[in-house]
């Protein structure tokens, strides 16, 4: 039996967006939450990321993503403008979140044809796109490139500041009195065939790809919490790249996409990313590759071939094969997951600690929450 909300102490194994927002729901709740890193809070892939929030461009049309996958990033972004002012007013701080609308670019026929698969997808799932044509772009966006062939325009799609958010978080939770913060490992063991940590009922892991190597102490040694759940061990790593530039004329603003390239305005700069580089695990930026992705950015935008450069980044995003997270109980008695969002962390905060809220607190999960059970990746193998 599940304790009652307001008397249910969760350790939180991980700072991230996903700790954070799971423990901020947590609280709302009720419960009693301690949450556990050995970085600073919000510093690993929340701080590197750029806060899309884009259920339809990342997965209406993902070739080998999960099949409810762009049913949940969907219904992540309908409880985005609630979670955004909750957590805004709660902290006293801008987040500027932007519900959309971004745009799509194309530029050759390879481009083109693209695009046209994505709103075909779209119009599948009943969900609005606009195509439009050049001079429609440039009334729209006049900072894109004369060279664009087209657009798409999505209503869906918008983004955070994804620092903000992360800020915000952090100083709202540090305002309630139910919640802790832990400079430093779990004190994770196992005690007759459970895992624990001393004086709470139950724990969520949610370290990022970093989640599968959490210690667990078992008669005196140290064990990965892989170990306990080998699903676990199906969170891989992408390693991203990054830079931003300083908000100067000529600059968009509003946010470009074109093949994995995008530019996104926040306030105080313009984002530009991202590599993904499967398998790398990488804090520092290369410079070549810095070039050659603001080369790229370029093509959608002349301007930013001569804006002044701010800052150039590295993080390593959590991701699984099906590019899905993983959300639910692990094999461990007392144990879930909240891991592995790949590119869509951001966007699914609001609706993963909806769903982990739900199940640790009062013991339900939906059907399409249940779709994201870590027992999936069993189940493939079985």
């Amino acid at each position: 039996m599940s304790p009652s909300p307001h008397s249910a102490h969760v350790a939180i194994i991980g700072a991230g967006i996903i700790g954070l927002s799971c423990a901020w729901e947590l609280a709302q709740r009720g419960a009693r939450v301690t949450i556990y890193d050995t970085q600073p809070p919000g510093r690993g892939a929340s701080w590197a990321a750029a806060g899309m929030l884009a259920p339809a461009y990342e997965a209406a049309a993902e070739e080998g993503a999960h099949p409810r996958l762009f049913d949940l990033c969907m219904e992540s972004a309908a409880l985005w403008p609630a979670f955004a002012a909750s957590v805004s007013r709660a902290s006293g701080r801008n987040l500027g979140f932007s519900p959309g609308p971004s745009l799509a670019l194309a530029f050759d026929g390879a481009e083109a044809a693209s695009l046209h698969r994505l709103a075909a997808a779209l119009t599948r799932h009943g969900v609005e796109s606009d195509m439009l044509l050049p001079e429609a772009v440039w009334d729209i966006e006049p900072a894109v490139s004369r060279g664009v062939h087209g657009a798409l325009r999505l209503p869906t799609d918008g983004q955070v500041d994804n620092r903000a958010i992360v800020a915000a978080l952090i100083a709202a939770l540090h305002a309630q009195a139910s919640v802790r913060f832990v400079d430093g490992p779990a004190p994770l063991e196992e005690r007759k065939g459970r895992l624990c940590v001393e004086g709470h009922d139950m724990i969520l892991a949610a370290a990022g790809w970093n989640t599968a190597a959490i210690k667990v102490r078992q008669h005196g040694e140290e064990f990965s919490l892989v170990n306990w759940d080998t699903a676990l061990d199906e969170i891989d790593c992408y390693g991203g790249q990054m830079l931003s530039v300083a908000r100067e004329p000529g600059l968009p603003s509003m946010t470009l996409r074109c093949g994995g390239i995008y530019i996104a305005p926040k306030p105080d700069r313009v984002i530009i990313g991202a590599t993904m580089e499967p398998g790398i695990v990488t804090d520092h930026a290369d410079a070549d590759t810095i070039a050659q992705l603001r080369g790229e950015a370029a093509r959608l935008c002349p301007a930013i071939a001569g804006a002044t450069e701010m800052e150039t980044w590295a993080g390593v995003r959590p991701g699984t094969l099906d590019h899905a997270p993983l959300l639910g109980a692990t094999l461990a008695d007392g144990l879930y997951v909240a891991s592995g969002h790949y590119r869509n962390g951001i966007l699914l905060a609001p609706v993963t600690a909806r769903i982990m809220a739900d199940m640790m607190l009062d013991g339900t999960s939906g059907a399409l929450a249940s779709t994201f059970s870590p027992a999936r990746f069993a189940a493939a193998t079985a």
